[in-house]
C-alpha cells in the first residue's frame, strides 16, 4: 500500500511546476503551507486574473490556459489540494482537483474537474474509481447561460446560485455527479481490477505532469479548431 503523498516544499514545487510547463504560465504560484496550519490547511493558486465559481458554487482563483503559439484560448483553470495532521508536523495530502473552465459569454463556466482523493481511495467499498473525471455542467448553470442568451437586452448574466433549480431543464439529472474513471479499466492484475490508485510522494508529481500535459495538449487541439477571432495572441509579458 502506498505511504501517502506528504507535504514538501518539493512537492508544492513539482506540482506548480507542472502547471506552469503545461499551461503556459510562467509566472503562476501556488500557496505554501501557513505558519499555524492546524489539523488541515489548503493548497491553491496564489494569485489569477479572475475569479470563478465551481459547479458547487464555491468561487475559485483560476488563470487562462495558453496554447503553445501563446494564443488564449477562453479556457481557464483552477487548483486545490487539502492536507491533513499525519503525524506531528507532518501533513498528507487527502484532495486534489484541477478544474477547467469555459469562457461562455463572459462567464466562466465549470466544464469539467479531475479529482482525486486519498480516503475513497482507501476505501474498497466505494464504487467511484480513484482518480477519476467529473463533466460538470449543472441543467441550473445550462440554464442561467440559455436564459441570457434568449434574452440579450437584460445586459448582464444572471450569478448562478447551486441551490437554484432548473425550470427549463426541470427533472434532468445533473450529470456531474458520473465518476468517468482514470484508471485503466481492462487491468486485470489488480483487485478489484480498475478503480483505486494510491499514490506516494513519488508517483503523485509524475501522475499529476502527466494529467496537466494532458489535458493541455487537448486544449491546444480545441484551440487549432477555433475559429481566429475566438482565439486573440497575447504578448508574451516582457517580449
Amino acid at each position: 500500500m502506498a505511504a501517502g503523498v506528504q507535504y514538501s516544499q518539493s512537492l508544492i514545487k513539482s506540482l506548480e511546476d507542472s502547471l506552469k510547463s503545461a499551461f503556459n504560465q510562467p509566472y503562476l504560484r501556488l500557496k505554501r503551507r501557513p505558519s499555524n496550519p492546524g489539523a488541515k490547511f489548503f493548497i491553491s493558486l496564489e494569485s489569477g486574473s479572475k475569479i470563478a465559481q465551481t459547479d458547487d458554487g464555491s468561487e475559485q482563483v483560476v488563470v487562462e490556459i495558453l496554447t503553445a503559439e501563446r494564443h488564449r484560448s477562453t479556457v481557464w483553470f483552477g487548483f486545490a489540494a487539502a492536507f491533513e495532521l499525519a503525524d506531528i508536523g507532518k501533513y498528507n495530502l487527502q484532495h486534489a482537483s484541477l478544474t477547467v473552465f469555459y469562457d461562455i459569454a463572459g462567464e466562466l463556466t465549470p466544464l469539467f474537474r479531475a479529482e482525486w482523493d486519498q480516503l475513497d481511495a482507501s476505501n474498497t467499498t466505494s464504487k467511484h474509481a480513484q482518480p477519476h473525471w467529473h463533466f460538470v455542467q449543472s441543467p441550473e448553470r445550462i440554464e442561467g447561460i440559455v436564459r441570457t442568451f434568449a434574452k440579450p437586452s437584460a445586459g448582464t448574466l444572471a450569478e448562478f446560485a447551486p441551490e437554484q433549480k432548473s425550470e427549463l431543464f426541470a427533472g434532468l439529472v445533473d450529470c456531474g455527479m458520473f465518476h468517468f474513471a482514470m484508471t485503466s479499466l481492462w487491468e486485470k492484475s489488480e483487485i478489484p481490477p480498475y478503480k483505486k490508485r494510491l499514490f506516494d510522494s513519488d508517483d503523485f508529481p509524475k501522475w499529476f505532469k502527466s494529467l496537466t500535459n494532458y489535458i493541455a495538449d487537448q486544449i491546444a487541439y480545441l484551440v487549432s479548431h477555433m475559429p481566429p477571432t475566438a482565439t486573440p495572441s497575447v504578448r508574451v509579458f516582457g517580449g
